[in-house]
């Protein structure tokens, strides 16, 4: 068996079925000749992953969002994604959580969202994500908010060890 197969539980061996944390341009490649269902990678109206996710749709690769919310609460992760203004007016305007405008932000882009939490009252709210319908509007708005990767990876980068001696290198100048 290769690296890059898994064997199923009846003895078949398939080419690999899912990725994580790659860039547009590492995904490309990475998948040559595997037939890949699906992507993990880091995704909130923050970091939308444009181009991405174009180009896992051409491929009928399905994406999932981890830290659809920013990873607060991370050592790596930041509170940006619910404290920006504009996720801020369009909770107030649906009367809703920014953490839900942010989930169903994802979802509304096709995607699945990894939550984490251990508050079964915060459980409880990102199931009322699914009551959330956001509007064109809403949409617009959160597409024209500024990109901003949060989990960036400056501990993977250094001009000495490192195949990566910039973010850019690390990121294919996604970043």
């Amino acid at each position: 068996m290769k690296c890059n197969q898994v064997r199923l539980n009846c003895g078949t061996t398939i080419p690999t079925i899912g990725l994580g944390t790659y860039s547009f341009q590492n995904d490309r490649e990475e998948t040559e000749g595997a037939v890949q269902m699906a992507l993990k990678v880091e995704m909130h109206p923050m970091w939308r992953q444009t181009k991405l996710r174009e180009f896992c749709g051409d491929k009928k690769i399905h994406v999932s969002a981890y830290s659809p919310l920013g990873g607060p609460g991370n050592s790596w992760g930041s509170t940006a994604v619910v404290e920006d203004p504009v996720i801020q007016s369009i909770a107030l305007k649906h009367k809703t959580t920014p953490a839900q405008v942010a989930l169903r932000w994802g979802l509304s882009k096709g995607a699945s969202v990894i939550v984490k939490s251990f508050s079964k009252d915060r459980m409880k709210e990102n199931l009322g994500t699914l009551d959330l319908r956001l509007d064109d509007q809403d949409l617009i708005n959160i597409e024209n908010m500024e990109e901003r990767k949060i989990m960036r990876g400056e501990f993977l980068v250094n001009q000495t060890t490192s195949p990566y001696k910039t973010l850019q290198d690390l990121w294919d100048d996604e970043i």
